[in-house]
């Protein structure tokens, strides 16, 4: 702990800031960066790229300095494990509020086992195959049916011939090798499972703010990572999905799927302030629709007001939202973004 806290004070505090601001919800960054002027804007991406990258030990010595100075505020904070819960259902989804609510009341085994059944196999595989036979087999067996095969599938032939010879010829484990083995699934693949971070760690956090901001600020923000650190500005852009590129991103099928699941008086207020900054995508969705929609679309912009840039691009922002939650779905796929 000495060591890590030793490290937080060689930063400056616009790097402690950069840090904070990009490990919280897109939505909540958001919502503070665009409310900062241009200066401090560039002072958040000169920061940002001054750090290459945020090693875990950093990250926490900045989060407890952070807690520390909020720990000074004279205002009181509710506890408990309900207001726990209701806090953290407001940043992370149902499941990963779960896990880690059972990771800090315990929940024994039976906890491990649930939380494992929710891992892919890929992922899972490297970790069943460093273990000894007997081992991986004990935890192949704790595994729902359809998951356990799934994994023996995903792997090699040799290992799963093994694997099932070795279930075939060995009884079921007892609880004690059964609590033993959940304890150290536990500590060297759920723990960190939970704290890797997810694609391009980082850089994937500035994108996904950048994909909130206002496109002004955004290109702002991207022109200012391209002077100072190309290769960091190539990261971060990876991770940005613009309603400007959907063109460029979205299949015809994913048009489709899009256009049934927006709302429509959002999709069409990002459709007619398209106009003015989209253009491309505005006539590839209206491309992706039958003729008889595309005019009645037609006809329901004409009779809307103007939409200001302000809702323009909230609306275009929702559209992107729910691209994103198709994409995770499965719904829909989106080709590797254009080059800068």
């Amino acid at each position: 702990m000495k060591e890590t806290t030793r490290i937080a004070p060689q930063l400056t505090q616009a790097h402690k800031a950069a840090v904070i601001l990009a490990a919280l919800t897109p939505e909540t960054a958001s919502a503070i960066v665009k409310d900062i002027n241009d200066a401090h804007l560039k002072a958040f991406a000169r920061a940002f790229s001054e750090l290459k990258s945020v090693p875990a030990a950093l990250l926490h010595a900045i989060a407890q300095e952070f807690v520390a100075e909020v720990e000074r505020s004279q205002n009181e904070l509710a506890g408990g494990i309900a207001e726990a819960k209701r806090m953290l259902a407001s940043l992370a989804e149902e499941d990963r509020v779960n896990r880690i609510l059972a990771e800090l009341h315990g929940g024994g085994s039976d906890s491990v086992w649930k939380r494992l059944a929710t891992v892919k196999p890929a992922q899972f595989l490297p970790y069943l195959k460093a273990q000894r036979t007997p081992v991986a087999a004990a935890i192949i067996v704790k595994l729902p049916f359809e998951q356990a095969a799934a994994v023996l599938a995903a792997a090699d032939a040799g290992f799963s011939h093994r694997l099932l010879a070795e279930l075939a010829r060995t009884p079921e484990p007892s609880l004690e090798v059964t609590d033993a083995i959940a304890a150290a699934i536990e500590e060297e693949f759920l723990k960190p499972l939970a704290c890797a971070p997810a694609g391009d760690g980082v850089n994937e956090a500035v994108g996904e703010i950048i994909n909130y901001l206002p496109s002004a600020r955004r290109d702002d923000f991207l022109a200012h990572l391209e002077a100072e650190d190309r290769l960091m500005c190539a990261a971060v852009r990876k991770s940005v999905l613009t309603f400007q590129d959907l063109h460029l991103r979205l299949s015809e099928a994913g048009a489709a799927s899009l256009l049934r699941a927006v709302e429509k008086q959002t999709l069409l207020a990002a459709l007619q302030y398209g106009r003015t900054n989209a253009a491309a995508s505005v006539d590839f969705l209206m491309a992706n629709v039958s003729k008889r929609m595309a005019e009645q679309y037609l006809e329901e912009m004409k009779a809307m007001p103007e939409v200001s840039e302000e809702d323009g691009e909230a609306a275009q922002r929702e559209v992107v939202k729910v691209v994103r939650r198709l994409a995770k779905d499965g719904e829909v796929k989106l080709s590797p973004p254009p080059s800068a």
